[in-house]
């Protein structure tokens, strides 16, 4: 079951807002946290393809994903380099979660 779909253009940049909700509230990230979101391919080893933190909801991440299919996790990262993830990359069964997928283009 496929819980977020990711899906863009090759050479387009790869920006979205990310909803945080805990007990059925908006999520206020402390001043000491910031987001993370790590994009891998979807096979193991998990090789990781692009890492980028943030201080808000808002990723922005260049337009340099190679063409293809990938998985990606997002979580939170405290001062002292504590990850706690929000939105795993896999099931118990190492099927993907979360899918971000590069498109080709026709046009260059």
């Amino acid at each position: 079951m496929i819980l977020n779909r990711l899906i863009v253009p090759e050479h387009n940049d790869l920006n979205f807002v990310l909803r945080h909700t805990e007990n059925g509230e908006k999520f206020n990230l402390p001043e000491s946290c910031r987001y993370y979101m790590i994009i891998s391919k979807p096979c193991e080893p998990f090789e990781n393809v692009l890492c980028n933190e943030t201080d808000s909801e808002y990723f922005s991440f260049p337009a340099e994903i190679p063409v293809g299919e990938y998985i990606f996790e997002v979580g939170m990262i405290d001062g002292n380099s504590h990850r706690r993830v929000i939105l795993p990359a896999l099931d118990e069964r190492l099927r993907p979660l979360n899918q971000l997928f590069v498109l080709r283009r026709l046009e260059k």
